[in-house]
Order: structure tokens, then sequence, then C-alpha cells
């Protein structure tokens, strides 16, 4: 047996009231912090003031990027970086959910490379002609997560659309590793219900897709059935009930267990679909896109998956508490009805259709996914090709699929 697992580089502080850590690992890291959150949520729960209390008290100095969207593009991690490099900021702080995480790792990495002359994001893409290499000049990252869902604070990726090409890419790099990362479930409380599910869809992908990846190995695999063990166990529940701390902490856990699964095992089709989505969509959410693509993408790799895949979707299967008996493609199957299944109880069993998703736009986005996301695509179980994806969509759009 021969297989790599790439661990990160991280000190993970998990529990409640890890936020307290953050005022002495930032002093370990720099001295001036460039705090990166979304318009408002941290404000109005009072975890902004709060972390900003912690670090000043560290003797951090604080600047504070507070303009973070979901998709962020381009244009705004150069607009945070420019106000980073205008306040000498040396440490970069996210408090929010991925798109927060994902602003500030892009951003310590144009800062850091900017010394000379200003680098955009977008040079660092590998949808760039010529990207340029991410180093160790990149700034230290703290990512304090709001969300159970991206598994970002774990990540070595970084999610960023370009508007104007219609491009979602990941951005990969070992440098954008966070240094620090913290789970406080005191901040997790605040998800509304809605966001609640629609993050908890996105754990449930990472760990589906990285459980049947081509990069997964047997590390990664354990993590990913637990992680999809914990979400059946606790999503509908934390749903349902925001201040249930037990189901609230399990769904952290599963968010970090997934982190570590797409670090090192990638995610495949259906992510390489809902990227592109949301690039043409920006108003659809990550998560509402993966529900609606992941069952007829499951029903795909099921349908032309050989043997060691079907093996995977009935342990996930087994994962999700359906009784499976031995390997065939019926028992694999079972995997689709449990996510539909909880795709009920969380409300979010709804087509592309249903999220706005026009037929016409099937082919840009078939395209854009084989220009900005050939990683996940290379990682699929199945190989696929421009037909394959365009079923897979059409199939979405009325959530119908047929085999192959």
């Amino acid at each position: 047996m021969v297989f790599n697992f790439f661990l990160p580089q991280i000190n993970l502080f998990f529990g409640r009231g890890a936020l307290e850590n953050i005022g002495e690992e930032a002093k370990k890291l720099g001295r001036s912090a460039l705090l990166v959150t979304g318009k408002s949520s941290m404000a109005r729960l009072g975890f902004l003031d709060e972390t900003i209390d912690y670090l000043q008290k560290a003797g951090i100095d604080v600047t504070h990027f507070d303009k973070v969207i979901p998709n962020p593009t381009t244009e705004l991690v150069d607009e945070g970086a420019k106000l980073a490099l205008e306040n000498d900021c040396n440490l970069v702080v996210a408090l929010g959910g991925g798109s927060s995480i994902d602003v500030a790792k892009t951003i310590a990495v144009v800062v850091g490379h900017s010394t000379e002359e200003f680098h955009s994001i977008w040079e660092f893409s590998p949808s760039h002609d010529s990207p340029k290499a991410i180093t160790s000049k990149t700034l230290p990252i703290i990512a304090v997560t709001s969300t159970s869902g991206t598994g970002s604070h774990l990540s070595r990726f970084s999610v960023i659309t370009n508007p104007w090409l219609k491009e979602k890419v990941g951005i990969p790099s070992e440098y954008i590793f966070p240094k620090v990362s913290i789970v406080d479930v005191n901040i997790l409380k605040g998800m509304p219900p809605a966001l609640t599910a629609e993050c908890g869809v996105d754990v449930l992908t990472h760990c589906l897709e990285g459980l049947i990846s081509k990069q997964s190995n047997p590390m990664s695999e354990e993590l990913a059935l637990k992680g999809i063990e914990l979400v059946f166990d606790h999503l509908p529940k934390a749903y349902r009930d925001g201040d249930n701390l037990k189901s609230r902490e399990g769904m952290a856990l599963a968010d970090t267990y997934a982190g570590l699964v797409i670090t090192t095992s990638r995610v495949t089709l259906t992510h390489a679909l809902s990227h592109p989505i949301s690039a043409y969509y920006p108003d659809i959410s990550h998560g509402a896109a993966l529900a609606a693509l992941t069952p007829a993408g499951m029903e795909f790799n099921i349908a032309g998956g050989d043997e060691n895949t079907l093996q995977k979707f009935c342990l996930a299967a087994g994962a999700m508490g359906k009784k499976v008996y031995g390997t065939s493609e019926e028992e694999a199957m079972k995997s689709v009805e449990g996510v539909r299944e909880l795709l009920s109880k969380i409300d979010m069993d709804m087509s592309l259709m249903d999220l706005g998703v026009e037929p016409k736009r099937i082919r840009e986005i078939v395209n854009s996914a084989f220009k900005s996301c050939k990683g996940p695509l290379l990682a699929n179980p199945v190989e696929v090709n421009e037909r394959d994806l365009t079923r897979v969509l059409k199939a979405s759009v009325q959530q119908k699929i047929s085999k192959r």
C-alpha cells in the first residue's frame, strides 16, 4: 500500500470559547493585522468587537476590511490587499465563513508578493496564461470560522471568482494554509437555518467527493466516512435547533474532517460544475448549487464506476445509516437515496431550474468547468467529457438521470 497524506501546518483551537486564544497566537505571527470580515453578521453578534479587543490587548494594530460578499471576486481581493499595504499589515486574520477566509488567504498572497509592484490575485490563478508562483512571502493567516461548511480554515485552497471571465477557480498552495485555525462553537450558534443547511451540504459533498476521488487514500477515506456519519447525525438537528450545542459541535467536527479530506484528496465532478454556476449566477449559493447537482453527479459516477468506486458509495451509504448488502450498483444507489432524504429534511431538495439556472447556459457552464476546474475533473473516479457534464447538468435541471 502506497499513498500520500498532506498534513497542514496548522495549530487548531476547537471548542466553546476558543476565540480567546487569538491574541496570544496573533502576536507570535505579526504586529499589524488586516481583519477580514463580511459586512454585518459578526458585528451584529458581537464577535467583531470581541476579536478586535483580544487582538488589541495583545498589542496588535488592527485594520478592518469588512466588504466580503458571497462568491468573492478578484476585484474585492485586490481592494483588500491595497488596504493592507497602505497600513503596513504583516498578518491577515479572517473572521467569518468560507468567503472571508478565502479572501484573507488571497489577500495574504497579494500583499506578500507586492513589495515592489502590485500584483493582482488573478496573476496567481491557475487559469492565468502564465500564473505567478505562490511562495513563502505570503503573509501568515489566522482563520476564525463562523460556519460549518467550507473547510477553508484547514485547507490549502482559496476559491475566487473573476467576474469578467466568468470563471470561479480554486487557487492551491501550501503557503495559504492558515497558521492558526479557531473553531469556536459559540460563534457557530449564530448561523441561521438556511445557512446551516447550505454549509452542511458543502461539508457532506466534501466528504463524499473526497471519498471517491482518485486522489483519496486510506486515511482520508476514514475521515470522509466519519464526516458523512456526523453530518447525517447532526445536520437535521442543527438545522431545526440552532442552539443545540451538541449538534453544532458535531457539524463543526464534520467540517474539520472535511477540510482535511479535500486538502489531500480533492473534490470531484460536482464541485467542478458548481463553481461555474456560481460564476454565472453569483446570487446562487455554493451550497444550493451543490444540493441540486449532487444526486445526479453521484448517479453518473455509480453508473460508470468500477468495483472500487461502487464499494466506496456502499460504504458511504452505510455511514448514512443504510443497510447495505454487497457492493452492487443497486446497493451503491442507496447512498443517493440517503442524500435525497437528508436534503428533504433540511429543505434543500431542489433542482437547478428551481435556482434559476437557464438551460441555454449549460454549454457555457461546461466550457468553464473544463477551463477552470481541471483538477477536480481529473480527480473524478469516472473519466468525463463535455457530453457527460452536459448530461449531469441537464439531469440536475430536472433531477433525473438515466444509466449510461
